[in-house]
């Protein structure tokens, strides 16, 4: 299908931009533009929403986790906790906000945003330890932060949804609290190395292969094993005991078949879980508000995660 025409605008004015303006050099440049370029689709938060910001120690320093709490919720509130993407390298607690749209309006439930330190300066396993440490600080604070630790679902887009997955199997394997559902948002899960599919139609200027692989080599630092299953939970042999899954793919996405073939795998070992493929939309391009899709796919995110809080997502 052709692009939303909303989305196509979009990549023309972008792509409009660069032809006249130098590309971004240094590291933490590009981090500035794709971050200053991701507010931009901010719809601004809530006014009955607090967010408090609170310093959590993990391995060899502190990272933040935002929680952010809607009026009217009651004394003990489930939480989504959420983690951002950006290929492992950018992204911060405000383009998360951005990433995570409007759900303290849709749910009942408070929301915790995790800022995990990012390669290349910190490649794995900081990032995934980082989420593991946020996730279990959660729970031992659960009582003083008014959360209802029987009732956490975790939730991640691109990389994020990589380090969600990724967070999931390593609470089954430690023995810590499972989430009741893990949402993943366009995730990767395969960090092998991909090659351009010239029959994929995916040239509209949105995610790329080799930007993939240029994402890949940070996180990894080129020491780790990708097909490690806690770097690429495809390569898990066994994902039976792992929460409820509700995954959402985008028509042209080079990780777009991951996440189907993640859900065939978690069918496989008896997982409940759905996945959705959003037509005419690029790698999460329903992010941009001013389209139907930004709209709709916020909902089926709230719809999940109103589901998962109340145990009714799956039978």
């Amino acid at each position: 299908m052709p692009l939303d025409p909303p989305i196509q605008r979009i990549i023309d004015l972008l792509a409009a931009h660069r032809d006249n303006n130098e590309p971004p050099g240094t590291l933490e440049e590009r981090r500035k533009l794709a971050n200053a370029t991701m507010r931009l689709a901010f719809t601004g938060r809530p006014d009955d929403v607090t967010a408090t910001d609170h310093r959590v120690p993990v391995a060899d320093g502190e990272i933040t986790v935002r929680i952010l709490r809607p009026d009217g919720l009651p004394v003990v509130a489930p939480v989504f906790y959420f983690i951002h993407g950006g290929g492992w390298f950018q992204g911060d607690l405000d383009t998360a906000e951005v990433e995570l749209g409007p759900i303290t309006s849709l749910v009942s439930c408070a929301v915790a945003l995790v800022d995990y330190r990012l390669a290349p300066e910190h490649p794995y396993p900081v990032p995934l330890e980082d989420c593991v440490a946020g996730y279990a600080w959660l729970h031992a604070n659960h009582a003083e932060l008014g959360l209802d630790s029987e009732r956490i679902a975790v939730g991640g887009c691109s990389a994020g949804g990589n380090l969600a997955a990724a967070l999931c199997l390593v609470a089954r394997d430690r023995e810590l609290p499972m989430p009741c559902a893990q949402l993943l948002d366009v995730p990767c899960l395969d960090l092998t190395r991909m090659d351009p599919d010239p029959e994929a139609n995916l040239d509209f200027g949105g995610l790329t292969p080799e930007a993939c692989n240029e994402f890949f080599g940070l996180y990894l630092a080129g020491v780790t094993d990708p097909r490690d299953p806690r770097v690429s939970p495809m390569y898990e042999p066994d994902l039976s005991g792992l929460p409820p899954a509700v995954i959402t793919v985008a028509e042209y996405d080079p990780v777009r078949d991951q996440g189907e073939r993640y859900l065939t795998r978690l069918h496989e070992a008896g997982v409940a879980g759905a996945a959705f493929r959003v037509l005419a939309h690029l790698h999460g391009g329903w992010v941009i508000p001013g389209t139907v899709t930004h709209a709709l796919v916020g909902d089926l995110r709230a719809a999940s995660v109103r589901r998962a809080l109340t145990g009714t997502l799956a039978p």
